[in-house]
């Protein structure tokens, strides 16, 4: 992985938070969505699967949000698009039960394959959660897939809910069988990690106790995709973020063990990621409140101290070469170091320069 350079401080007395950016990858686990097949095999039924959410963002018994939208053609064409007559569905809602161990798609009226056994061609787009207002259209060789999503507090924080699109288009050269859909994320994760410089490590100790996130924070828009027909193959452009708005907003982001002792043992996780819309509006400021108590003897010497960084482009002079990608999951590292600016340079290598106050 590539560490870009970053620089910014916030200052509080004679301390600096520093906040340095790395970027991963999500581990591109294909999360099985629990659903199973109708026990009527002529039904036609859905199986989502994520392709681009960690594992830790769903559990069994909620794996992905809890409706689907759902299109499907038989005979899709440019001129067949807007015929009532090749619909299979319209934006159909399809929503998910978790009963007995079993998780399963479902959705009135039901359809079945035999109804359209005299066709040979049939394609098939989803989206989660469900919005009344989705379309699918046509225009100068292009499909495009939108639909609405609100955010909150809870699905930032938690990771649940969020909007999820189809990677392509689900094409058959024949009725009958399941459907199957590769949903990838639209939304771009953090991980927050906290590491103690090592001349604080050697005379001080530091216990953070609450990280906020707040500001005026992206929370609804429009998120579109495209789609193409090349080689008889279905090819998809990148997730699309429109009409953003935004509303102020406090994540506070939790820590499992409610609070976390910083020493010299390198970078340590807070909390679970959180999510964001990938959008230039996303600026919010980062609170961290901490402890400050003398290492050999656990005194306190400063309570309930908090520093404050505005995540924008005015600290961060390459903002937007940091490419916020839907899917991605970033991971920020903040480090607490006295009276010094650092540049992380690399994942092991830190050049200092003095702030002069």
């Amino acid at each position: 992985m590539n560490m870009l350079n970053y620089k910014s401080y916030i200052t509080n007395g004679a301390m600096c938070i520093v906040l340095c950016t790395l970027f991963v990858a999500c581990s591109g686990d294909d999360l099985e969505q629990y659903a199973q097949r109708a026990d009527n095999a002529n039904e036609i039924g859905f199986m989502p699967k994520t392709e681009n959410v960690t594992r830790s963002t769903y559990s069994q018994n909620n794996p992905h949000p809890a409706t689907m939208g759902v299109f499907g053609y038989h005979d899709l064409s440019s001129i067949t698009i807007d015929k009532p007559a090749n619909r299979i569905f319209s934006n159909q809602e399809v929503s998910y039960s978790y009963v007995e161990g079993k998780g399963i798609w479902s959705y009135t009226p039901t359809k079945y394959w035999p109804e359209y056994s005299s066709y040979d061609s049939f394609d098939f787009l989803g989206y989660m959660p469900y919005n009344g207002s989705a379309s699918f259209s046509y225009q100068s060789t292009i499909y495009t897939l939108s639909f609405a999503a609100n955010l909150n507090e809870t699905n930032m924080i938690e990771g649940t809910n969020l909007p999820l699109i189809c990677n392509v288009p689900h094409h058959k050269n024949a009725p009958g069988e399941i459907v199957d859909f590769k949903m990838d994320q639209t939304m771009t994760g953090f991980q927050l990690n906290f590491k103690l410089g090592a001349k604080m490590s050697q005379v001080r100790e530091f216990e953070i106790t609450k990280v906020v996130v707040s500001g005026d924070i992206p929370y609804k828009g429009k998120i579109s995709r495209s789609y193409v027909i090349k080689d008889k193959k279905w090819e998809s452009a990148p997730i699309v973020w429109s009409d953003v708005d935004t509303m102020s907003m406090s994540l506070n982001i939790a820590n499992k063990g409610e609070s976390l002792i910083l020493n010299n043992n390198g970078f340590q996780e807070w909390g679970q990621p959180f999510f964001a819309i990938p959008d230039e509006s996303f600026k919010p400021t980062i609170s961290v409140t901490y402890n400050v108590k003398v290492a050999n003897n656990g005194t306190v010497t400063r309570k309930e101290v908090t520093n404050n960084i505005i995540f924008n482009e005015n600290n961060f002079a390459n903002l937007r070469k940091w490419e916020l990608k839907p899917g991605k999951l970033n991971t920020l590292k903040i480090a607490i170091v006295p009276d010094h600016l650092y540049i992380l340079a690399d994942a092991d290598q830190y050049i200092g320069y003095l702030v002069m106050e």
